[in-house]
């Protein structure tokens, strides 16, 4: 019974790709716990919101919602995907106390399985995957919009982030959405109201419709 007992904990022992995994969920499990208040929308975010489709919009690396609660309150249905347990529960407390239409959902981005031309709206602000980028785009509907901003390269001086992998080269984030429709775009240092400021890239861009598409 006792070697039953060895052999079943022998087999349930975490894989070092699961203990990486528990690893990086902690640290976002941390990062999000000291903070329990969403922050202001970024700038973009509040700019272009009336040029996005409405609809079904998908937060992507949601945190606690400072985007999902600004796309909701203006009539969105929401769905909020984040890695974070801690983040998702603050954002869906948020959600019950407003009453917003807003589903929290707990997932691994580079694992999702996203359902095809599903959302009139995706947001992408502050996680950088290239790889993601064309998923995103296939889980818009024909007409929808991609809005998306992050650090630019010159945004390294100032110490965060400090991985060139996490930063956008200048007129990269044009070219990662060559096949969309531009809306807008703009590249450069952006200043916040509480005096700080960084480089970014934004865009937002409209998926093609299959003809549309055909005839570029």
């Amino acid at each position: 019974m006792s070697g039953g007992n060895r052999s079943e904990h022998q087999r349930s022992a975490p894989l070092p790709e699961q203990r990486s995994d528990w690893r990086k969920r902690s640290v976002w499990e941390d990062r999000h716990r000291t903070n329990t208040t969403p922050a202001a929308p970024e700038p973009s975010v509040v700019e272009w919101l009336d040029l996005l489709p409405r609809g079904l919009a998908l937060d992507v690396a949601a945190g606690a919602g400072r985007h999902s609660v600004a796309l909701a309150r203006v009539g969105y249905k929401v769905v909020a995907i984040d890695y974070a347990e801690t983040a998702l529960r603050t954002l869906q407390s948020i959600a019950r106390a407003e009453k917003l239409s807003v589903w929290p959902l707990l997932a691994d981005l580079s694992a999702f399985a996203f359902p095809p031309a599903r959302f009139d709206a995706i947001l992408n602000v502050n996680f950088l995957d290239r790889a993601l980028v064309p998923r995103l785009v296939d889980a818009l509907r024909p007409g929808g919009g991609l809005l998306l901003d992050t650090f630019l390269i010159d945004q390294a001086a100032t110490g965060h982030p400090r991985n060139p992998d996490f930063m956008l080269q200048h007129y990269e984030l044009r070219e990662m959405l060559r096949e969309m429709d531009l809306v807008r775009y703009r590249e450069g240092i952006v200043a916040y109201p509480d005096g700080k400021s960084a480089w970014r890239a934004a865009a937002l861009a409209i998926r093609k419709s299959p003809r549309t598409a055909e005839g570029a």
